[in-house]
């Protein structure tokens, strides 16, 4: 393959380095759709974009859930790839399409290049499911000690021990996946059938769930905050564009709760600075067993924290908020007051981007503070 063409659905700053990829690799790139590849650049794969020429399509795309993957897939061949993998993927795709051996050619040739954890656990519970005439079913994923619910439906979300999991796995209730790495552990609800037959297909994904679930782990360690049980702001300005975008595919709210910990600098002037530490991961201990499985906490910086969301009215994140605050000012140990302001704002109701909803939420925040501190206020 010598020539590719390319379209820009929506520009991207990183277009200009797929270029300099595609010339290094001697391959000349025609602007606009025509016949052979076509690469198509944009943010996510989108069936309205199909052109009528184009033998293979190449999305190179921000970003795409299984079902918008599978759509544009079964509607032209090719293939799928995230902008922000490595740029040796472009290379590799077209090699395969070179090679007519195309995407849309089975449900795991769909998902090699969208393979984050998450994207994986959705098709293979769904597949497991319907192989097997379950009920409903859940996927758990091991996080050091313990696996955490992270996919599914029809169990109680509780964290499950590796000793738990290894009685379910004994008595026939589980079924631990990838068991070199006891990566994860699938449960269905009345399954009916052999396990080695609606199971069997697992074995063909192991390497890429393992793999995910590597690069994961490694990611959450540069995204985590060292002193707090939260996440880090470098893992909020990653994941919160998307989670918008999530929240607009679906039609659902999303609000964001910016917390700040009043009078943190006069604490660590009184009682020093251990106790100001202290402070912090009381906060985030608290807010942390608060939230549900879906949320997420972030430690924005200093005595900042964020909690987002997913599926949630400004009003269902105010009662959280307040409810943060009556249990914050209990006594603590060292009898160390605990006072914190928040602001809150929600997508679509007052913002229509990450970057929007931020300042909003960090207006209302400067407003509950200027009204006496240790408050909710909502973004108007």
């Amino acid at each position: 393959m010598t020539t590719v063409h390319l379209q820009e659905m929506l520009p991207s700053p990183q277009t200009a380095m797929l270029r300099e990829a595609l010339a290094a690799w001697g391959i000349t790139v025609s602007e606009g759709p025509g016949e052979g590849t076509l690469i198509l650049v944009g943010d996510r794969p989108d069936p309205r974009h199909i052109p009528m020429e184009g033998t293979e399509i190449l999305w190179w795309v921000a970003g795409g859930t299984p079902e918008e993957v599978s759509d544009v897939l079964s509607r032209r061949p090719g293939w799928v790839i995230r902008q922000e993998s490595p740029m040796e993927s472009v290379r590799e795709a077209l090699e395969h399409l070179r090679n007519r051996d195309l995407g849309s050619e089975g449900w795991l040739r769909q998902m090699l290049h969208l393979a984050t954890l998450e994207e994986l656990l959705r098709p293979i519970l769904a597949r497991a499911i319907k192989l097997s005439k379950a009920r409903a079913g859940a996927i758990w994923i091991r996080e050091e000690g313990t696996f955490y619910q992270r996919v599914g439906e029809g169990f109680p979300e509780a964290p499950i021990s590796l000793q738990e999991g290894a009685n379910l796995v004994q008595e026939g209730q589980a079924w631990l996946l990838c068991p070199g790495e006891q990566v994860a552990l699938l449960r269905l609800r009345e399954a009916q059938g052999d396990p080695q037959q609606f199971l069997g297909f697992i074995k063909d994904v192991e390497e890429l769930m393992v793999t995910a679930w590597q690069l994961e782990h490694s990611r959450s360690l540069s995204f985590r905050d060292d002193l707090t049980v939260a996440q880090n702001r470098r893992c909020l300005e990653a994941e919160l564009p998307q989670a918008i975008r999530d929240a607009a595919s679906r039609k659902e709210p999303i609000s964001l709760l910016f917390l700040d910990v009043d009078n943190l600098k006069a604490l660590n002037s009184r009682f020093g600075h251990p106790t100001g530490s202290r402070v912090l991961t009381t906060v985030a201990r608290e807010a942390h067993q608060m939230i549900r499985a879906q949320d997420r906490l972030y430690r924005y910086g200093g005595d900042e924290f964020c909690i987002l969301m997913p599926g949630t009215q400004p009003q269902g994140a105010a009662k959280l908020g307040e409810r943060l605050i009556r249990r914050l000012t209990e006594p603590t140990p060292e009898g160390i007051p605990i006072s914190v302001s928040i602001g809150i704002a929600s997508y679509p109701a007052h913002a229509d981007g990450a970057d929007h909803l931020l300042e909003r939420a960090d207006r209302a925040l400067f407003k509950a503070k200027d009204e006496g501190k240790g408050r909710v206020v909502v973004a108007s």
